[in-house]
């Protein structure tokens, strides 16, 4: 009786494996589809898919984590899209709090998800708060990486062209010389 029991509970081992690794996959198939209907503009149709990449990301791999991250910015760009920009802000934030957890805050890493918000805030015409982040990203890419560096070049160029998008001209022509400079050193 007791080999049987041994033996049942190897079975359930072994037999639950396969759904391991498949709800792996499963969420990577997910994100996949996500990522082909957006590439498609097919938004409506990515978006419950999405949804459902997030709930499986959460599940599986925990609320703090790399995948439930990926799976919110992916969530948050579908919703910038749909201009339910309420809805993208909320997951836009929760993924730059789990990159800051994962990562620590001063990380580049932590660069993609506070340019994603300066897009939303960007697309909402609020450019000084897209500035905030843009000035944030840009303040950790010279710390990580000097003040030389091509994505430094780039933070500034984004910043400058949020500046002009603001009507400040003034501003925009030191931030683009400086980029530049960054450029012709290369």
């Amino acid at each position: 009786m007791k080999k049987m029991k041994i033996l049942a509970g190897v079975l359930v081992c072994v037999l639950s494996m396969p759904a391991l690794g498949m709800a792996e996959e499963s969420w990577k198939e997910l994100n996949s589809q996500v990522i082909g209907l957006y590439q498609k503009n097919q938004i409506t149709r990515a978006l419950p898919i999405a949804q459902k990449a997030l709930t499986q990301a959460e599940q599986q791999y925990g609320p703090d984590s790399a995948e439930t991250a990926l799976s919110l910015n992916n969530l948050a760009l579908l919703y910038k899209k749909k201009k339910r920009y309420g809805e993208a802000k909320k997951n836009y934030e929760r993924s730059l709090s789990i990159a800051e957890k994962i990562a620590g805050p001063q990380s580049p890493d932590v660069t993609v998800a506070l340019n994603n918000l300066a897009l939303l805030y960007e697309a909402q015409g609020d450019y000084a708060q897209a500035e905030t982040y843009s000035s944030r990203a840009l303040n950790i890419l010279e710390a990580s990486y000097g003040p030389k560096h091509p994505q430094v070049a780039a933070a500034l160029e984004r910043i400058a062209a949020l500046k002009r998008k603001a009507g400040k001209p003034l501003e925009v022509q030191a931030l683009e010389e400086r980029a530049q400079a960054i450029k012709a050193s290369r």
